[in-house]
């Protein structure tokens, strides 16, 4: 089918009769036939009259009508295709409908998963008066797809990547044809300004809200190149920033000729400071042409963003998100953590925490949140208890989080008997609960610009000049660190809400929260007046808060200098030690600094981001019921040496990252594993952000449950929280493009135990103690879940021990093997280590093409990646063994390690000839190596090279792997395993037995277990997982049992235990 074929036929599909042609197109060759008279009474009662089914060649069906009623079509499509799944749920459909005033058509299919009660819907939704490109498109791709692919190509996804591919050329050709800048970052920002501007534009012009014409954009841009240019001076500036920004009696005569043009006002329309230090910049009129006509024009706006049940053929808001991550590169996701979170996440993760901070344990508010309505008493108390909540997404990024989380609410209030429109229940929400901040000044921007949609896509106003003003975000979405605290800050106990207690703190909340809820709705002279009364209430937060640190810095510093001056027993004075005297010299350095600080803060200096003053009225309650999102996954080899410091010194999840037990397993000390990821501190600082009582909801690398340096997080969580749900999905398909898995935890921030016997009796009527949780575990197609007693979830009693998210009987089968045996590393069997560090891989491997006495010719690489042919003496090359060729014998009979250390594993003083000429290109590039610049040995030396001794048999495994698959090494096998290996040395008489238990079924169960996951289905089986594995208490015995069996019988009868016992380990999966 050619695109103008298929523009024809959707625009002639203007009625029911015209949708046969329609359908036919599609391989529906059949001549249609009316329904039933009672399918057809049943179909009128959903608006659909003149129903007529057709049948294709394949598995679908055709239904075609006409809607009749004044709904969206998508709800006319939902209701039919509930229909439809009641009365032939194993049948497949292609809904076809036209609206009988011929303003729309519509193209569905329908299909109902086995493991959901509703049906899935994509749809194309054209207006035939104007149809697009990409409705033309996407009729094509139906017309040439299978019927099994439909469901794909009327989604979001085969759309989306043709417009974020045509977003990110067209923003980029923007900012690099931009003119009067030579800052590229700064043309690059402005760029993105403007393109999520007009994006914004296009969903008010789908409205009609742009002087009543749908094509306006497109209008403006071809009337303006007909007479001399310049779109961006004449037309965008004045549209932008003198006509939506202000109201119409105040717009000047070059504002009104755009016709009848709402007033939008909240910002969105207002310069940034980047625009107005940057006024000279000019925008091509030709790359602004790819955009208001190759991006906006060719495709169709929904203001229905998609959701599990309902996708649609056309840009929506969600799509902000995405186009957020796809303007940024890679490297800068990477280095920031900013992952775009499928939307599906966002609804769950928004549901579970709403759930819980409403109490889902009431039969009332699980009725609502499972669709239903109320009324009365119950509607008013649950009403009531939306209206105190107050939601917050620390690293809010482009806003997904907090648009659902606002929706979300408004919907719950109108199901309350809130009858209020959707957008006005949903300024409401915005107005009073939704609060974000982020370090990202572009992500807060489309953030604000995602809520304003939101509210102005529900307006029903059909008057542009009667459209409500948009509200001012600036004081619910903060520009800010969520995790960084002004150095000043230091000693406030973890408590970011930090303030002086003063008697009229209630008083305080009540300025707050009335000058807010007054300032988001304000404009012009008042917004600037109700700024500053709001600017001073933070100020004079900050200052309280500096006050308190001041005093508390000033108490200690005199009471060391009291202890100082006092006398001993023998009337001598007491003086101070060293370690004092630093502490004395700090505090004294301190206060200085703080009094200085205050000083300039009180003056109106400028004011680093806080939480205790940039949400007065959220301090004053002490915090918020909600603290929700998906915070940013960085490793901490990503982080710059200060930023770690920072983070360690504020963070106990970072100071004591660590699970002691572990690293002691490992044969290391303390601070191995004590790295953790950004996700910990950002978990930490949102347990702090709610009051006692209050929900943290947050996507977090799976790994943290089970890694050594998530042992502070388990501590954390463990102490000061009440565990609701752990979600993980290691063993399903990647949800976004972090490198690990993402996992969910639902907690309840633990009542303190200073708290008054009034509010725990009312909170204890609310919420009994739980001693359980939710366990759910996804997999590629379905999810389990199991209740667990939270004593039970961790591995061990230690603190911050791994916890297993297994299912119980995974877990007897654990218990009764821990207690049958006795951990690899303290059963004397021997150490497990790393392998041989090189520290540079190229330099040392090599391949073998051929031997010549005394000499190998061998293949390698030059430090500038070149491709290399040398001599190497025969005798320094060693068979080298990598976790990922570990089992390739092939390979391993090709690659070789320059070896050059003697059999004991210590350097050699000199380098033969050979040798020496083949590695001296690299010695700068060895001489850097870390290990090489402290001193351990010669700049060719290699590192950690005992796990290369084989004088004994070697035990060695891969460190990345799908399951535990060990290889035994015999004794004096010259193989060389590198440190993408563990290694185990032991005697010849265990190295069999150890070998054939490390490859057992009930190995591979532990390690499925308790091993950190890796991106793809791996695992990491790193030594601290496996030295933890019991190994039989009578190892004499185990070892005449294995050496000649290694069936699950014999390793369970090895423990002294029944085959059965052990058997879940065994069908756990890998």
């Amino acid at each position: 089918m050619r695109l103008a074929d298929a523009a024809r036929l959707l625009a002639a599909a203007h009625d029911a009769g015209a949708l046969v042609a329609l359908v036919q197109a599609l391989g529906f060759a059949d001549a249609p036939i009316a329904v039933g008279r009672d399918a057809a009474a049943s179909l009128a009662r959903y608006g659909v009259r003149g129903a007529r089914v057709l049948e294709g060649r394949g598995p679908p069906r055709a239904l075609l009508g006409e809607a009749t009623d004044a709904r969206p079509v998508r709800e006319t499509l939902a209701a039919v295709a509930r229909h439809l799944a009641a009365v032939a749920p194993a049948q497949r459909w292609l809904v076809a409908l036209a609206r009988e005033d011929g303003s729309e058509v519509a193209l569905a299919v329908c299909r109902v998963e086995r493991s959901e009660r509703v049906p899935r819907i994509a749809a194309l939704v054209a207006d035939p008066r104007r149809v697009l490109t990409s409705d033309a498109e996407t009729l094509c791709a139906l017309a040439t797809g299978a019927p099994d692919r439909w469901h794909e190509l009327l989604g979001r996804e085969a759309l989306s990547r043709r417009f974020y591919r045509q977003l990110e050329t067209a923003v980029r050709a923007l900012a690099d044809t931009a003119s009067g800048l030579d800052d590229g970052a700064a043309r690059a920002e402005i760029a993105l300004l403007y393109v999520s501007r007009l994006l914004f534009l296009a969903f008010v012009e789908a409205k009609g809200w742009l002087d009543g014409d749908h094509g306006f954009l497109r209008r403006t841009y071809d009337a303006c190149r007909a007479t001399g240019g310049r779109y961006h001076e004449r037309v965008l500036r004045p549209l932008f920033f003198g006509t939506l920004n202000t109201p119409p009696r105040r717009r000047a005569g070059a504002a009104r000729a755009f016709g009848r043009i709402p007033f939008l006002n909240g910002g969105l329309f207002a310069p940034t400071p980047t625009e107005r230090r940057h006024r000279a910049l000019r925008l091509d009129d030709d790359a602004l042409g790819t955009v208001v006509v190759g991006l906006l024009g060719r495709h169709r706006f929904t203001a229905r963003e998609e959701s599990g049940a309902y996708s649609e053929a056309a840009v929506d808001p969600e799509m902000l998100g995405r186009a957020f991550e796809s303007l940024m590169g890679a490297d800068a996701r990477r280095a920031t953590g900013a992952f775009y979170t499928p939307q599906p996440l966002v609804e769950h993760v928004t549901a579970e925490a709403l759930g819980a901070a409403l109490g889902r344990d009431d039969p009332a508010v699980d009725r609502l949140l499972a669709g239903g309505r109320l009324e009365g008493a119950a509607a008013d108390a649950v009403r009531d208890r939306i209206a105190a909540l107050r939601v917050l997404d620390p690293a809010c990024g482009s806003g997904a989080f907090l648009v659902h989380a606002m929706e979300r609410l408004a919907d719950l209030v109108g199901r309350c008997g809130d009858a209020r429109p959707t957008a006005v229940r949903r300024r409401d929400v915005l107005a009073r609960s939704v609060f974000g901040v982020d370090v990202n000044p572009t992500a807060v921007w489309l953030c604000e610009l995602r809520l304003w949609l939101s509210v102005v896509v529900e307006s029903d106003e059909p008057d542009p000049m009667c459209v409500a003003p948009l509200p001012n975000l600036d004081r619910h979405v903060r520009l800010g660190d969520s995790l960084a605290a002004p150095s000043w800050a230091r000693g406030w106990g973890g408590d970011p809400w930090a303030r002086v207690e003063r008697a009229t703190r209630r008083g305080e909340r009540s300025t707050a929260q009335s000058l807010r809820a007054r300032y988001v709705r304000a404009s012009g002279r008042r917004k600037v007046t109700l700024g500053a009364a709001l600017e001073r209430v933070e100020r004079e937060a900050a200052v309280d808060a500096l006050d308190r640190v001041l005093g508390a810095r000033r108490a200690e510093r005199g009471a060391l200098l009291v202890a100082a001056r006092g006398r001993d027993l023998f009337g001598a004075r007491r003086g101070s030690d060293a370690a004092e005297r630093r502490r004395l010299d700090a505090l004294r350095a301190e206060c200085r600094e703080l009094a200085a600080r205050r000083r300039a803060v009180a003056r109106g200096g400028a004011l680093p981001f806080g939480f205790a003053w940039h949400f007065p009225d959220l301090a004053a309650s002490r915090g918020c019921g909600v603290v929700l999102g998906n915070p940013p996954w960085v490793r901490p080899h990503a982080l710059g040496a200060g930023e770690r410091r920072a983070l360690r010194a504020a963070y106990d999840t970072c100071r004591d990252a660590a699970w002691s037990p572990g690293a002691s397993a490992a044969g290391a000390g303390r601070g191995f594993g004590g790295q953790a990821d950004l996700a910990a501190p950002f978990l930490e600082r949102s347990l702090a952000l709610v009051r006692p009582g209050g929900i943290v909801a947050l996507l977090v690398p799976a790994k943290l449950w089970r890694a050594l340096a998530g042992g502070g997080v388990r501590r954390l969580l463990a102490r000061e929280a009440r565990v609701r749900v752990v979600e993980d999905w290691s063993d399903a398909p990647a949800a976004f493009d972090a490198a690990v898995y993402p996992s969910l935890v639902v907690a309840e921030r633990a009542w303190s135990v200073e708290r008054g016997a009034k509010s725990e009796q009312s909170r204890s009527t609310l919420h009994a103690p739980r001693s359980t949780l939710t366990v759910r575990v996804h997999d590629a197609s379905s999810a389990r879940e199991w209740p667990v007693d939270a004593t039970r979830l961790p591995l061990d009693d230690t603190p911050g021990s791994p916890w297993l998210l297994v299912p119980p009987a995974v877990r007897d089968a654990i218990a009764r093997l821990r207690a049958a045996g006795v951990p690899l590393g303290e059963a004397g069997l021997g150490r497990v280590r790393l392998g041989v560090k090189c520290g540079c891989n190229d330099a040392f491997l090599v391949r073998v093409v051929d031997e010549d006495g005394d000499v190998a010719h061998v293949d390698g690489v030059w430090p500038d990646g070149r491709a290399r042919h040398g001599v190497v003496e025969r005798a320094l090359l060693r068979p080298a063994a990598r976790g990922e060729t570990l089992h390739d014998a092939a390979d391993a009979a090709r690659e070789r390690l320059l070896w050059p250390h003697d059999a004991t594993g210590r350097p050699l003083g000199a380098l033969p000839p050979h040798a020496a000429r083949w590695l001296a290109p690299w010695r700068a590039a060895l001489a850097a190596r870390s290990d090489a610049r402290s001193g351990r040995g010669p700049w060719w030396a290699l590192f950690r090279t005992a796990a290369a001794v084989g004088a004994m048999p070697r035990v060695v495994w891969a460190d990345v792997a799908r399951t535990l698959r060990p290889r035994l090494l015999r004794a004096g096998d010259p193989t060389v395993p590198l440190n993408s290996c563990y290694v185990l040395q032991c005697t010849p008489t265990d190295a069999a037995p150890l070998t054939t238990l490390l490859g057992s079924p009930v190995a591979a169960g532990w390690c499925a277990a308790l091993a950190e996951p890796a991106r793809g289905g791996y695992r990491r089986h790193l030594a601290w997982t496996v030295a933890l594995l019991p190994v039989p208490r009578d190892w004499t015995a185990a070892r005449r049992l294995l050496a000649r069996d290694g069936s699950m019988a014999a390793v369970a009868a090895a423990y002294g235990l029944a085959a059965e016992t052990l058997a879940p380990l065994a069908v756990h999966p890998d």
